[in-house]
């Protein structure tokens, strides 16, 4: 049995650490900045859809399934702890004021995503050098609470934001990455999708 593993053996790398992460994004000037008010962060999570799960052929009998052509993006909830100075909240305010323009409550959806633009998620080593960047594409919140407020408590104060998003682009100590794309023609597409479309 090998005794160079990991665990046994004498490690070069420490493995990924939860609490080793950094947030950047937007503010309401535009700016990209280091969110180091991030308490919590999830990671992106993808679902690929399965096709033809309940169609049976004429022969056969189990389903002819085949993965969907698209990866849908599932939601990703952020905790931020709400310092004085910046105000986050007030932030967020003025990023939702720009969206709406003078008729607040109502959301302009291409201002919203345009307010919040790209939000990256980076993992960083012991060092604070980056392993690995996740850039959310597209990003705009769908829910955003304020938090609790309460005399018996000397927590925090925390932000809550659920975020939506297109796509992320993947970028990986080493050179390692991943884009995305969108097909340039008909025929990108049907080499893209498994053949699932048919030429027009």
């Amino acid at each position: 049995m090998s005794t160079s593993g990991f665990w046994t053996g004498s490690p070069t790398v420490d493995p990924a650490r939860q609490f080793r992460f950094r947030i950047s994004m937007n503010d309401a000037s535009d700016n990209t900045v280091l969110a180091w008010w991030a308490k919590t962060c999830d990671r992106p999570k993808i679902n690929i859809p399965v096709l033809g799960k309940d169609e049976y052929y004429l022969g056969s009998s189990t389903p002819d399934v085949k993965p969907g052509e698209i990866i849908d993006f599932q939601p990703i909830t952020m905790t931020f702890i709400d310092p004085i100075e910046p105000s986050i909240s007030a932030s967020i305010v003025k990023q939702l004021s720009e969206a709406s323009g003078e008729c607040y409550p109502r959301i302009n959806g291409a201002k919203l995503k345009e307010a919040f633009g790209e939000v990256f998620i980076a993992q960083i080593d012991a060092k604070g050098a980056m392993i690995e960047t996740f850039a959310l594409k597209g990003a705009f919140p769908t829910s955003i609470d304020f938090g609790s407020l309460d005399y018996g408590s000397d927590d925090f104060v925390t932000i809550t934001m659920t975020w939506e998003y297109r796509s992320f682009d993947y970028f990986r100590q080493g050179g390692n990455f991943l884009l995305s794309k969108t097909p340039k023609s008909n025929d990108d597409a049907i080499l893209l999708d498994g053949g699932f479309l048919t030429k027009i």
